[in-house]
């Protein structure tokens, strides 16, 4: 739960403006520490489907925080389905000799190896955040995202990986991150995790809401398993 991490602090980052003609990068190392900071005051509800080979096959609600280390806390589960295995295929049909559907612990594993990868993201130390602004792109505008700006690089989390976030043009906050990756650091199997972010307008700072990540997207492959996570969040509220 590829549900919120580097996407979770990136998107608190409030750079100055850049010239236009040569735009700085903005100083995302620091916006880790103060999207942290503030996303740790507010706990807040994460639906999670997750999809094998296109079928739903888990739904989890759970209440979760943001702990010291940018890591999601699960601090509780709200629901948990598990839905009904699909239809067996025909015994006279060849996809039946591969694509048997998966037993509940190959879906837990897929579950919390795709968590895994989220959680890897999230965490990454501001000191790797700074590296990787450093070498990225910044583009003042990008003509596919209505105008945003855009910064773009390889190596944020994994050597070979590519990063891209796309900032509002007038805050210069993150609004979209898109990360293409590997499952694992061997690089065998790909990874993609996208996230959008929205002020929370219900928060009292008024002339400065938080950002907050409002929807995840992930996907995996694991051998002949297509793993999809579609996650939203909802219900933030400050601590008691």
């Amino acid at each position: 739960m590829l549900g919120l991490a580097l996407p979770v602090v990136l998107a608190l980052v409030r750079p100055p403006p850049a010239d236009p003609a040569a735009p700085a990068p903005p100083d995302i190392a620091a916006g880790v520490a103060k999207g942290r900071e503030e996303l740790a005051r507010f706990v807040w509800r994460l639906k999670t489907d997750m999809k094998v080979n296109g079928s739903l096959r888990l739904s989890k609600v759970e209440d979760v925080h943001l702990g010291p280390d940018g890591r999601l806390v699960m601090q509780k589960t709200v629901r948990f389905e598990r839905k009904p295995q699909p239809t067996p295929l025909p015994y006279n049909d060849p996809r039946k000799h591969y694509e048997a559907p998966p037993s509940e612990e190959e879906e837990e594993r897929l579950f919390d190896t795709a968590r895994d990868l989220m959680q890897f993201y999230a965490s990454l130390s501001p000191e790797r955040v700074a590296a990787w602004t450093k070498k990225a792109e910044v583009m003042p505008h990008d003509p596919e995202r209505a105008g945003r700006e855009k910064m773009h690089g390889r190596g944020l989390g994994r050597p070979e990986d590519d990063a891209v976030v796309y900032l509002d043009p007038e805050t210069h906050t993150a609004v979209e991150i898109e990360v293409k990756t590997s499952v694992s650091a061997k690089i065998l199997q790909i990874a993609f995790l996208r996230v959008f972010f929205e002020p929370l307008r219900t928060a009292r700072m008024a002339d400065s809401p938080p950002i907050v990540p409002k929807r995840i997207f992930m996907n995996l492959d694991q051998g002949r398993r297509h793993v999809t996570l579609e996650m939203e969040t909802s219900d933030f509220r400050t601590w008691p």
